[in-house]
């Protein structure tokens, strides 16, 4: 029968991430050159303060606005994608190789490092852990402390 892990996907908030430091680059100078025409706006003499350009300064502001809101939510929801894939992994290594001590490390995009101390006592710092079809984690170095290298 074979194992069944828990869903690891670190890719969905790395492109959650991505797309919320587009927004910021984009929402911060809109709604910055919004507030900068809203103040100009408020020193123009009456004759000159007209309702279209009201509408433009405010359009200007609340996209800025919405923009950034919509940064704000989609950073929530990466961090919450990330720690909820990450304690995932977790999972999946102690299922698959019952650790006496695990420590998580930090993911470069295709591999995540790990401290892992096994049953016999052998630590292994900074081992790198891929994550296989079907969410499997693989770890080389413990592999090969299990299935060692022929000599010769």
């Amino acid at each position: 029968m074979k194992e069944q892990y828990l869903n690891v996907d670190f890719m969905t908030p790395l492109l959650g991430v991505g797309l919320a430091a587009v927004l910021l680059v984009g929402g911060v100078p809109l709604l910055l050159h919004g507030w900068y025409r809203k103040k100009k706006f408020e020193r123009l003499a009456d004759g000159y303060q007209t309702y279209k350009l009201r509408s433009s300064i405010r359009t200007e502001v609340i996209a800025g606005g919405l923009t950034l809101s919509l940064m704000a939510v989609l950073g929530f929801f990466a961090v919450l994608g990330y720690t909820s894939s990450a304690r995932n992994l977790q999972a999946n290594i102690v299922q698959l190789y019952n650790p006496a001590k695990l420590e998580l490390g930090s993911f470069n995009g295709s591999w995540m490092s790990v401290d892992i101390t096994l049953d016999d006592g052998t630590s292994f710092s900074n081992a790198q852990v891929e994550i296989r079809d079907g969410n499997e984690p693989f770890i080389e170095d413990v592999w090969y402390h299990y299935h060692p290298k022929p000599q010769g």
